[in-house]
């Protein structure tokens, strides 16, 4: 096992510095799903412990006990966006978890004029029944495997397959997450990702090829419990560090290094209600409000945009059952 996560990072730092990386190239991966950790402004690589954590931390998974699905839909940029996201997830008795994820993000009846004109130019008219409408969507599959170490420590690894339609135009891509979790204390959780761990390569169908770059997100959460009254403050706060050179686009930006943080917390109150706040790597202000009833929990979560933009709201659905394998 060590000596192919040793391969792993030889492979994806030789590929860093052979060029070929876009900037931004897989921004639209780290979007973030779930309206819980969504509400804690993405601050979620050590909270992890629910099905959400294949696209967050895939060590979280040992943490999902049961089987477990979520939902969650969301409209952003005036509604012009759509995020659609399903995951599930089972425990198994070795300690072992399998999970999949999928994410789509798509902008639907975009018009398409190139044919619909009456002669050369704009001035000669459009002719209306010729306009034609289409599609364009980000997808990203994740198929994710956990495993307790011990007691303390988890470890996940998760497969991404993207596919991306520009209508004339298609991608396709591979990459390859790790994550692990560790108890440092009773309370206290830490936690690390590397994603694109190898890079990865998206090819399309032009002949272009790109290459996202390898990232790593740490982060921390403590957990305080007033066990008498049944209340508990969750704080966490992760660091994003990505190697495109973001500039004045990141919080911190060092070279080709550029740094962001996420900040956030949850309340809980005797398991079924839940408040969060949260301040994202865009420094942009979220919360949430969750409501856990039986083996259904109920997620909102809110980003304040720019006016312009229009502000996000979400709403997943978590369903929580016993093993059925």
């Amino acid at each position: 096992m060590k000596k192919i996560l040793l391969f792993t990072l030889l492979l994806g730092m030789c590929q860093l510095y052979a060029g070929g990386f876009k900037k931004y190239a897989g921004e639209y991966l780290y979007s973030g799903a779930g309206s819980r950790a969504l509400g804690m402004g993405g601050a979620y690589v050590a909270v992890a412990n629910d099905v959400t954590a294949g696209l967050w931390n895939p060590a979280g998974l040992t943490q999902a006990e049961g089987f477990q699905a979520l939902f969650m839909h969301a409209k952003q940029f005036v509604a012009s966006i759509q995020y659609d996201y399903l995951a599930a997830s089972q425990k198994f008795e070795d300690g072992s978890t399998l999970g999949f994820s999928l994410v789509r993000l798509g902008v639907n009846d975009i018009k398409d004029s190139r044919d619909a004109l009456r002669g050369e130019t704009i001035v000669d008219g459009i002719d209306f029944s010729k306009i034609k409408y289409f599609n364009t969507s980000d997808y990203v599959f994740l198929l994710s495997f956990a495993h307790d170490y011990d007691d303390d420590l988890a470890y996940g690894l998760n497969v991404k397959l993207l596919y991306r339609d520009f209508y004339t135009e298609s991608a396709l891509g591979l990459g390859f997450d790790v994550g692990v979790q560790y108890k440092l204390t009773k309370n206290l959780m830490a936690g690390l990702v590397l994603r694109d761990v190898t890079s990865t390569l998206i090819a399309w169908s032009s002949g272009e090829k790109e290459l996202i770059t390898p990232s790593v997100r740490p982060g921390l959460s403590y957990r305080y419990a007033l066990e008498d009254i049944g209340l508990y403050f969750q704080p966490a706060v992760d660091l994003s560090v990505l190697l495109d050179n973001r500039e004045e686009a990141a919080q911190l930006n060092v070279g080709p290094v550029s740094m962001d943080t996420n900040w956030g917390m949850e309340i809980g109150f005797k398991n079924t209600v839940y408040l969060r706040l949260g301040y994202d790597d865009l420094e942009r202000f979220n919360g949430g409000v969750g409501l856990a009833v039986s083996k259904l929990a109920v997620n909102y979560s809110y980003t304040n945009f720019d006016q312009e933009l229009g502000n996000v709201h979400r709403i997943s659905f978590h369903l929580r059952l016993g093993p059925i394998l």
